[in-house]
């Protein structure tokens, strides 16, 4: 009898210890879950040093039990082998992690140090209250004109059209940065130039700060472009009006709706987006002669 109350009473010690040691599968269906992790990223190993499970964590399952098992913005920039994202790297040697899949906040490195910033306020998370960015009006990378050319849809072509995007540019500071206007051009019997193949790679904030898009694919799938955020170099909104883009939702050009590229004072038609809608393409306007407003980007 006493016997057998020892072999219970050691069998469940061993419960004891050995449960804390076993992985946990709802942890990894949470990793799982995640809409940044990495596809080749599955299974035990992920968390523990021993693949099949239990035992040691690695470093990323020692951070993920650190911070209560969540996945956060922070926790997805320190592990980029367990999570793939958008990144974008300054001329200064600081990068943006855009780790967030809410695109509220992003990651700022300088110097091997990461901040969480707060993109609607503006404000540092946690860590030093100053946030290490620019201020917004100089940080522009984005603006809606806010007056067109005088000559109708006469812009000049693309070259006059990226010349007016860069005189109003620098008319309120933002003239250090190379501009370019989102307008696609197509010629007969010539390959067609794309609106969105000449804007750069990103990432682009309007006048106040806030973040538009992370790159091209963001700017043509889930861009945060509306009539609150659509700005005109000077900070202002431009509403829900129409915008000349002569291109397609992709960024591509619609063929023969753009003024004769951007040359055309009189007849014709160009296809406009409108912010808050379908912002790069809506109805073809007419005539070319009333002139209109068009986005432009910073390359760099």
């Amino acid at each position: 009898m006493c016997r057998a109350v020892v072999v219970c009473l050691a069998l469940g010690f061993l419960v004891v210890l050995i449960q804390p040691i076993h992985a946990r599968p709802e942890y990894l269906a949470r990793f799982q879950a995640d809409p940044f992790r990495r596809p080749d990223v599955d299974g035990c190993a992920t968390c523990h040093v021993n693949p099949k499970g239990g035992g040691p964590r690695n470093d990323f399952g020692s951070a993920f039990e650190k911070g209560d098992h969540l996945i956060t913005p922070m926790l997805r920039a320190n592990f980029p082998d367990r999570f793939k994202f958008d990144t974008a790297k300054l001329p200064n040697g600081s990068i943006f992690y855009f780790s967030d899949p809410e695109g509220k906040n992003v990651i700022y490195e300088k110097d091997q140090q990461k901040l969480v910033i707060d993109l609607a306020a503006l404000t540092v998370v946690k860590g030093d209250k100053t946030p290490p960015i620019p201020p917004a009006e100089n940080r522009m990378t984005f603006f809606v004109t806010s007056k067109s050319p005088d000559n109708g849809e006469h812009f000049g072509g693309l070259a006059g059209a990226d010349r007016h995007c860069q005189n109003l540019a620098r008319a309120v500071g933002a003239g250090d940065r190379t501009w370019r206007a989102y307008l696609s051009t197509s010629f007969e019997g010539r390959a067609a130039i794309n609106a969105g193949d000449r804007i750069g790679g990103g990432p682009w904030y309007n006048a106040k700060g806030v973040l538009i898009a992370k790159g091209p694919a963001d700017l043509h799938s889930r861009t945060q472009l509306t009539a609150e955020t659509a700005l005109n170099e000077k900070g202002e909104s431009v509403g829900e009006v129409d915008i000349l883009t002569g291109s397609l939702p992709n960024g591509t050009a619609a063929i023969d709706l753009n003024c004769n590229n951007w040359t055309s004072a009189g007849d014709g038609k160009a296809m406009a987006g409108r912010p808050g809608k379908s912002w790069n393409t809506g109805n073809p306007t007419a005539p070319c002669s009333q002139g209109g407003l068009f986005y432009c980007f910073a390359v760099r």
